[in-house]
């Protein structure tokens, strides 16, 4: 049988650049947040632990954990951390049971550590995955920042730390759980009053549950960084407001205003909880408000930085928070049903819009999912390009009910079906194979393609650069030392430079500057947008001045307006578009423009 040697190119391609793959794409700074994301989930017999504290406070920090009894599954520590601003850098270092962690930099704007969310004025969410020195009973954790070195502009205060764990217990009660993480920024107009916009409220989606045939409990747990007391915000669950109205807001409009992020935690149901300063973690019952689809439970729960309660149309100040950033959510059902506890395994992928373009390797992020019962062992996923399998490898899925990574597709330009299917073969037992694979229609684009061109220059007004007040300077000087009977000599300059101005010596000569407008024309005659680019115009061969250009769309055309200084005659105009190529085009050949030019 003969092959085509294109696919067994593409092939290899396939398979070297997922072997070069690394786990999921750092979580880029965000002003605005990071989106929520599985961290766990499944379905098991036991608990699922979730504790933490104390409050902002300086480096080290420590905090104690007391795990329940059981066989540990998992195991992630989560450490809030206030930067100052987002421009500033640092590092974090927890010593967990005695042994030293990861230390993970904070690079605020500059951040790409898949570990670590870094959202609006420099607020940090970070992870660790801990599970091989957890234990069940009294754990500790001591953390460590920049804070205090040399040169360290990082403030490096903790929020507080947070412990979430698995622990199985054959005779306990079946739960099925999803545990969310991220780092949203809702904030108004600012301190200053000139942010551009705001974010009120954040929606996050919850799909565990669907194995059981009945829920006798429902836990809801959320945590907060940056709340502050007296500063109204609210916590929906499926549109209903779980939870009381703490009592010193309970006159305010009409008793409807609430503070889950307080400052206290694990006092919004109503208890006495404790002083978190700028961090909080609380825990709702939720049962009565869980709902259910025809594909098992779909229920949401709404971070709300304030509400509208006066009805002029905005959040006050009065009315909510300046800014919240909620991290943390898990809705954790029990049930007592005994059925079987099958995996149920289904994937997702994801390509950005900016890496279909023709020739580039374009990175797909993916994850396999387990919201059923434990699986630990190694299944099979395939690659398919408009029905053709170009790729197989295998995962090793864990416990916690989550693998996500990456691979790269060299992208060809049109219309491509994309599916990926996890355990093809059907060799692993689940709850459900329907679900085992997922697709995506995506549209290659052709690459960029950047010229330009220049219009006649335009006068705008001029400019003398002549020697005449440094000669008028001179001959006041010169009177003024003659005035003081200096030397003879002195009096015979003056009198010569205020003859040059009065026409008997020969007029300084002036050279005149005029400044003229340069019309500019970008165009991008291929589909794919071109991002961050510099446009360089020289002038007889001098650069006068460089145009960054954020971003130019496809099959569009830009034109601007470049304001030189030259001198009147005859020049040579140039300029250069993406002069280092750092834009991939179908014709780097085209990217100079050059003409002679009579600037009058």
């Amino acid at each position: 049988m003969k092959i085509d040697p294109v696919k067994i190119t593409v092939l290899l391609i396939l398979l070297l650049s997922f072997l070069l793959s690394i786990p999921p794409a750092g979580a880029i700074y965000s002003y605005e947040g990071i989106p929520f994301a599985p961290d766990a989930q499944g379905t098991f017999r036991g608990e699922v632990y979730i504790d933490g504290g104390h409050g902002l406070s300086f480096s080290p920090y420590s905090q104690e954990f007391d795990v329940p009894e059981g066989t540990l599954r998992w195991a992630h520590l989560y450490i809030g951390i206030w930067g100052g601003t987002e421009n500033y850098e640092g590092w974090v270092r927890p010593e967990f049971n005695g042994q030293r962690l990861e230390q993970m930099q904070l690079a605020g704007v500059n951040d790409e550590n898949e570990d670590v969310y870094c959202a609006g004025n420099g607020v940090y969410w970070v992870s660790y995955d801990i599970s091989n020195i957890t234990k069940t009973g009294e754990n500790i954790v001591e953390i460590f920042t920049s804070s205090g070195e040399p040169g360290n502009r990082l403030d490096g205060r903790v929020y507080g730390a947070v412990l979430a764990a698995a622990c199985e217990d054959s005779k306990a009660p079946i739960v099925s759980y999803q545990l969310l993480s991220g780092n949203i920024n809702l904030h108004g107009n600012g301190w200053s009053g000139n942010t551009a916009n705001v974010n009120d409220r954040e929606d996050v989606y919850f799909s565990s549950g669907k194995a059981l045939s009945s829920i006798e409990a429902a836990k809801l747990s959320v945590v907060y960084l940056t709340g502050s007391k007296d500063l109204p915000d609210y916590l929906e669950f499926n549109g209903e407001m779980p939870g009381v109205s703490p009592e010193y807001l309970s006159e305010s409009y009409g008793g409807k205003a609430r503070d889950v992020a307080n400052e206290v935690s694990f006092d919004a149901c109503g208890n006495e909880g404790f002083s978190s300063s700028y961090f909080d973690i609380e825990h709702f019952d939720v049962l009565d408000y869980l709902q259910a689809s025809n594909s098992g439970p779909r229920n949401s729960v709404s971070f709300l930085r304030g509400l509208d309660l006066d009805g002029d149309g905005e959040i006050s100040i009065q009315e909510g928070e300046d800014y919240l950033h909620p991290v943390l959510a898990a809705l954790v059902l029990t049930s007592d049903s005994t059925a079987s506890l099958l995996p149920d395994l289904y994937p997702e992928m994801k390509i950005s819009k900016q890496e279909l373009v023709d020739e580039k390797m374009a990175e797909i992020s993916f994850t396999i999912n387990n919201p059923g019962g434990i699986c630990e062992e190694n299944c099979t996923v395939s690659f398919r390009i408009d029905g053709s399998e170009v790729l197989t490898f295998p995962v090793l899925m864990e416990a916690s009910g989550v693998y996500m990574s990456t691979f790269s597709w060299p992208a060809v330009e049109g219309e491509h079906l994309l599916e990926l299917s996890v355990d093809p073969e059907a060799e692993i037992k689940e709850l459900e194979k329907e679900n085992n694979a997922c697709t995506l229609n995506v549209s290659v684009r052709s690459k960029p393609e950047l010229s330009v061109s220049l219009g006649e220059p335009v006068k705008l007004e001029a400019q003398e650069e002549t020697a005449s007040a440094s000669l008028i300077c001179l001959s006041f000087l010169s009177l003024f030392g003659a005035r003081r009977k200096k030397p003879i000599l002195l009096l015979l300059l003056a009198v010569l430079m205020i003859a040059a101005f009065s026409g008997c010596v020969e007029e300084t000569r002036t050279a005149e500057k005029t400044a003229y407008s340069i019309p500019i024309t970008l165009i991008n005659s291929g589909e794919a947008s071109a991002l961050d680019f510099d446009v360089n115009l020289y002038l007889d061969g001098k650069s006068v001045t460089v145009l960054n250009i954020p971003e130019l769309a496809g099959h569009a055309s830009i034109e601007n307006e470049i304001r030189v200084n030259a001198l009147k005659g005859e020049h040579t105009l140039s300029v250069k578009v993406d002069e280092h190529n750092d834009i991939i085009e179908s014709d780097e050949d085209n990217n100079e423009f050059e003409k002679c030019c009579d600037f009058n």
